[in-house]
Parts: structure tokens; C-alpha cells; sequence
């Protein structure tokens, strides 16, 4: 299952940390993989995006940090590869790195970067990466009511044009304390999409 946003700092990580204790506590195995890697750090001589890293300590995942994320964009990575100077073939490390997370595992979850056309620029945006992998995707977005569902549709309808099928959305920081009716409105809102509200995260 592919966890992508409608932008930058959505709460996919949030998403992603309660999931896999979901798994983990109902006695199953869950993997983890961030395919495309903006924010990264270096463990022990791998380069790999900080959500990696956390996942695998928290959790204590036995995956190898260089296949929880394959694929990292240093400083010049992206003009490089606009102008032919990387060699790997980027889509196959993605592919063979989330074919042995996958073992083994009850589910893989699979945190995108940003909106579903991030990463693009080098031929791994969250929508071909679901594509690529087979998985479905839920949107991850943060509460309010207009602009979640605006970009939440925008979003959706990049997926579908890969391909992808999309199970719905999950939305976090929904002042319920403020405003009880919200969740429905996000449901009712949504449905006119032909898009499920997954559930919600509250405001804490």
C-alpha cells in the first residue's frame, strides 16, 4: 500500500508510524520502503532518507536501510539526470528493493514524497512508482475542508491516469473539538469525488 500526500509534510510519516504498530501489534509483518528519498541521512556509510531511518528503529525492521530507500536525490542528482550523467536504472532499483522488503511480510507500506508527481524529474513520481509496484494508494492530507478536497481530486486523478487505484483518503489534523461535523463534511465532500474517507487523524 502506497501512503502519498497532497503535498509536503501531510502527516505520511504520522500515517505510516500507526499503521505499521497496527500490524506489528495484530502479530503480523510489516515492511517498509520510501522509495524516493529527498531528505536523507548517512548511517553507518548508507545514504538513506531520514523515514527510513526512523522506521527502522522504531520498529526494529530487519531490512538493510539501502533497500528501505533505494533511491536518494543528493545536491545536483536531478540535473544530472536530466542531462544523462546516472547511470542506474532507477526504476529497476526500486522494483528489486521493495521485491525483497516484500518478503516474508504481511504488508509492505510504501511512503511516497509529496503530492503524486513528485520525483517526476527523474522518472520516479509517486504515481509510476504505485504503478511500477502494483500497489494501491491512500491520499494523505491535512484537515480543512476546501483545499484538501481540491488537491485531494487533483491528486486522485494523476493516480488513476497512471493506472493506480486509489482506496481513499486519509486526513490528518481534523479539529473535531471545534467543529463535530467536520468528518462528515470531509465524507460527504469527498463522495462527490467518488473518494472514501479512509478516517482521520485528530487534532492532538
Amino acid at each position: 500500500v502506497v501512503l502519498a500526500a497532497r503535498g509536503q509534510n501531510r502527516g505520511k510519516t504520522t500515517a505510516s508510524l500507526g499503521l505499521t504498530d497496527a500490524i506489528v501489534g495484530r502479530g503480523m509483518k510489516a515492511g517498509f520502503i520510501k522509495p524516493v528519498g529527498q531528505r536523507y541521512q548517512v548511517v553507518e556509510g548508507t545514504r538513506a532518507d531520514e523515514d527510513a531511518v526512523l522506521m527502522k528503529a522504531v520498529f526494529d525492521l530487519p531490512d538493510g536501510l539501502d533497500d528501505m530507500s533505494p533511491v536518494t536525490l543528493p545536491r545536483h542528482f536531478t540535473t544530472d539526470y536530466i542531462m544523462g550523467r546516472v547511470g542506474e536504472d532507477l526504476e529497476t532499483e526500486v522494483t528489486d528493493a521493495a521485491t525483497r522488503v516484500a518478503a516474508g511480510k504481511d504488508l509492505l507500506l510504501i511512503e511516497g514524497t509529496g503530492h503524486a508527481g513528485v520525483g517526476a524529474v527523474v522518472g520516479l513520481s509517486n504515481a509510476r512508482v504505485a504503478a511500477l509496484l502494483e500497489a494501491p494508494v491512500a491520499i494523505v492530507s491535512e484537515g480543512g475542508v476546501g483545499r484538501p478536497i481540491d488537491e485531494i481530486v487533483l491528486n486522485h486523478a494523476l493516480f488513476e491516469r497512471h493506472g493506480v487505484r486509489v482506496l481513499g483518503a486519509l486526513v490528518n489534523k481534523v479539529d473535531v473539538d471545534s467543529h463535530p461535523p467536520l468528518p462528515e463534511v470531509l465524507r460527504r465532500g469527498l463522495a462527490q469525488h467518488k473518494t472514501d474517507l479512509l478516517g482521520f487523524i485528530p487534532v492532538s
